[in-house]
């Protein structure tokens, strides 16, 4: 067990209030059973997670509630932390830090130690945008102007002077609550009678409603600092993620608060109450309320209620008329938006009475309400605004859906696409998902799209492609399988724990699609049926699966799989003839490699396994798509009358879920495997033989020129690239000397005789992926009537999960048999490691006698 897991359970203990005395023994171990260290763990945990001071396990180690409100102030703008909006009531109305004078200070803090603006975590960037107004550009003028001092200045320029004097008009929804914060005498002096008034409304009355209140003096209060807003949320509200904006895309920190919004992000859906949120995510309800209530704070969700009606002021009314005008947009939180980086005050009016009552000044901290954190105001008071739903009853009915992964975002954030894709593309990445509801504005966007635009933007075109595709496959998904569809990103997905995961896609999805191929990890099969990878993600599952369905078929290009610390001195004998190398490396794409240049890859050897395999003569292969379910009995499609079908239909179900083969063309025939079986056994290498074979192979062989700079034996070259015509490569010509010499011997009559019995397939297969492919549109419009016409139904669908399973087993048997010679005696658990090295050649997986 890792010390990572135990010290996680030691934060979980904290979480839920655990004494001392109560810890479990494991715990306690991690803590070096020294109470002592668990106290200050404590403190640093509370101080770090802005836990609040009443109610929470830190009340009993420490007894200085205002010391340690005012260090967990300091500790969050040193670590980048977002504002305590749950801890308003202490932290503003108590030490009058207020979201504004937080920022600075933090701003302040990130300019004098130097560092970069991508230092801020996404959603404390974001927030610090809206407050402050200064996102990326902005920070870096400041800091410019900062460095700009001259030298021989006695005095370094104050950084406080380069940033806004008030914070910003930030948008502020009707059903929010206006609470008093810490007023002095002298905050109220030469203040307006209007903004005086509402002042004392609110201390004899107490919170209110911002609907009732006129929203230009409530804004007023708002830049001086003299209220705070909460935002109410209640167990049974809903709230939809429209597309984000003015979402800052810095880095992750990884806490445990913000890993919370990203889970609320991936599993909150129109139809999912508050309440049931909690239950998915397995997380107390006033804790995803605190998230919900900081989304829409920050205009990242809206609440989907129907609200109770009361009359609204008649400056609200003017603002939605103003938003309908100008098409949405809240004018209001631009007007001072040319005050924030100059010196001009806000404007202020005589007043001729600026006088206020004792009342409202606040005791320091004000009695706090430890069963309710969020302190989000009453759940009974009213919502209004234009973002409330109706009152139907929600549909329940279970949808489908579409699983993408991080390659996809990243080819819509292509800003030479569409201005407005960019947007949801962050919405795809960021929040993990696209619901159906919002489905139509991202179809406008893409139908902006169009392949005829990427002609002149060379290897950019499959930008257009998959964004196009795209755009065709969701249409057609959803118009033939008459279904509500919902985009999920796979890391999002599993971003969750596995019990989350699959409670999340139990409760909401009849099955998954996937998109194909998809690179990121699936770290177990999904618990619901599944049109997609059939294993589970390793580092070096893709190349396993590649040698799976070689093994299997009897079919596919010499390949070897190399362990990490292999030193390779000369060209593999399985590669002579090949002017062109095929090289997979774990975690990153595929690249094709001149075969002179074969002892680059040992720098990469030193670091990782790789597979390397022969990917052609003079030029790489020719490569082709083919979709399945193939119709077997359509004997005018090649394709379905490949060799390899025998082999694989043994372990492959290829009728009952969909894809595509990956087939090329190396300009070497592959023979196959007439006696293949699906057991791999590994022999041993004599160490005596391999060493007499290793000196025979250095002395020279008199049947050879003596310019060759390989010398070996006519019998170790295959027959599949003895029959070949042409050079490789003008530097290989050596090697084709020696192919030659090997075809006037009288082993070559041998292999021809055979050749004419089995002349081998012209195309060979590379890969097998399962899912729906947004890259090439042939294949894709295929799979996609193979979708709705033969396998989306529901007696297929109610058998895949044990399709999945049972392809998975044979596959982690495959592996099992790669991994151990003939006659060790070990089970495999899980997939470690390759120990061997492995060469597939002629239909079979074998040890590679490094040759």
């Amino acid at each position: 067990m890792g010390s990572g897991f135990l010290f996680g359970k030691v934060d979980e203990s904290i979480r839920s209030n655990i004494a001392w005395k109560d810890l479990s023994a494991d715990v306690r171990k991690a803590l070096n059973d020294d109470e002592y260290v668990y106290r200050k763990r404590i403190i640093n945990y509370s101080l770090q997670n802005q836990l609040r001071f009443r109610g929470n396990i830190v009340f009993g180690v420490t007894k200085n509630e205002k010391r340690y409100y005012e260090r967990l102030v300091e500790v969050n703008i040193e670590a980048l932390h977002i504002f305590p909006y749950h801890l308003a009531d202490v932290i503003t109305k108590g030490l009058r830090v207020t979201p504004f004078n937080y920022y600075t200070d933090m701003i302040v803090f990130l300019l004098k130690n130097d560092k970069n603006y991508d230092a801020l975590p996404n959603f404390t960037a974001a927030d610090c945008l809206r407050v402050l107004g200064i996102g990326r550009n902005e920070y870096l003028s400041i800091s410019s102007d900062l460095k700009s001092s001259s030298p021989r200045s006695f005095f370094k320029k104050n950084p406080y002077n380069f940033l806004p004097k008030f914070p910003r008009t930030v948008t502020m929804h009707p059903w929010w609550i206006v609470e008093i914060g810490h007023i002095l005498e002298k905050d109220v002096e030469n203040v307006p009678i209007d903004e005086i008034t509402m002042i004392d409304q609110l201390i004899d009355c107490g919170p209110q409603t911002a609907g009732t209140l006129n929203l230009e003096t409530v804004q007023k209060l708002y830049r001086r600092g003299l209220i705070y807003l909460d935002v109410p949320i209640s167990g049974e509200d809903r709230i939809n993620i429209p597309p984000l904006r003015n979402f800052v895309m810095n880095r992750v920190a990884g806490d445990y608060f913000e890993n919370l919004l990203y889970n609320v992000f991936v599993t909150t859906d129109e139809q999912c109450t508050i309440s049931e949120l909690s239950q998915i995510l397995q997380v107390p309800v006033d804790t995803v309320k605190r998230a919900t209530s900081l989304f829409c704070r920050l205009g990242f969700a809206q609440i989907k209620n129907a609200f109770s009606e009361f009359k609204l002021d008649d400056s609200w009314l003017q603002r939605q008329h103003l938003q309908q005008l100008y098409g949405g947009e809240d004018v209001a939180s631009y007007n001072y938006h040319a005050l924030l980086l100059s010196e001009v005050p806000l404007e202020v009016k005589p007043s001729p009475d600026g006088s206020v009552s004792p009342s409202s000044v606040p005791a320091f901290f004000p009695p706090s309400n430890p069963s309710s954190p969020t302190s989000i105001g009453p759940s009974e008071l009213p919502k209004v605004g234009a973002e409330s739903g109706g009152t139907g009853t929600l549909n329940r009915a279970k949808r489908v859906g579409f699983l993408f992964d991080s390659t996809l975002t990243a080819f819509l954030m292509m800003g030479n696409l569409s201005p407005g894709l960019k947007t949801h593309a962050i919405t795809l990445f960021e929040v993990g998902k696209l619901c159906d509801e919002g489905m139509a504005d991202l179809l406008e966007e893409l139908e902006k799209v169009s392949m005829l635009d990427a002609e002149s933007e060379g290897d950019v075109s499959r930008y257009f492609n998959h964004a196009v595709l795209l755009r065709s496959t969701i249409i057609a998904l959803k118009s033939s399988l008459k279904i509500e569809l919902d985009l999920l990103r796979l890391e999002s997905i599993e971003g969750l724990d596995v019990q989350t995961r699959n409670r999340l896609l139990e409760r909401k999805y009849k099955y998954l699609i996937s998109a194909a191929p998809l690179s990121g990890a699936l770290s177990s099969q999904f618990t619901i049926p599944f049109f997609g990878q059939f294993y589970q993600s390793s580092p070096e599952s893709h190349i396993w699966s590649k040698l799976f369905y070689y093994h299997m078929g009897g079919y596919g290009p010499p390949s070897l799989f190399l362990k990490k610390g292999t030193v390779l001195k000369s060209l593999p004998r399985i590669f002579l003839g090949y002017g062109k190398l095929l090289v997979t490396i774990v975690n990153t794409d595929s690249y094709v490699l001149n075969s002179e240049k074969f002892y680059t890859l040992n720098d990469h050897l030193k670091n990782e396994c790789l597979l390397i395999q022969g990917y052609g003569l003079n030029e790489p292969a020719k490569v082709h798509y083919e979709p399945f379910p193939f119709n077997i009995n359509d004997e005018s499609n090649c394709w379905s009358q490949h060799g390899a079908w025998k082999g694989l239909s043994q372990v492959i179900d290829m009728e009952r879920t969909f894809g595509y083969v990956t087939f090329i063309k190396t300009g070497v025939p592959d023979l196959g495997c007439d006696d293949s079986t699906t057991a791999v056994v590994l022999k041993r290498i004599d160490d005596r033989k391999q060493k007499d074979g290793d000196r025979k192979t250095n002395e020279p062989n008199p049947k050879f020129s003596s310019n060759a700079t390989e010398m070996i034996n006519e019998t170790d070259i295959p027959p599949e690239v003895a029959g070949t015509n042409g050079t490789p490569s003008e530097e290989k010509q050596d090697n084709h000397s020696v192919l030659e010499m090997a075809e006037s011997d009288s082993d070559t009559e041998i292999s021809r005789k055979n050749s004419l019995q089995n002349a081998g397939e012209e195309w060979t297969i590379l890969d097998i992926n399962f899912g729906i492919p947004l890259f090439d549109v042939d294949c894709n419009t295929k799979i996609c009537q193979y979708v709705v016409q033969r396998l989306c139904n529901e007696q297929n669908i109610s058998t895949l999960k044990e399709v999945n399973q049972a392809m998975e087993r044979k596959y982690v048997e495959f592996i099992s048999q790669c991994l151990f010679y003939e006659d060790d005696n070990r089970e495999l658990k899980k997939p470690p490691k390759l120990r061997i090295n492995l060469a597939y050649a002629k239909g079979k997986i074998q040890s590679w006698d490094g040759k």
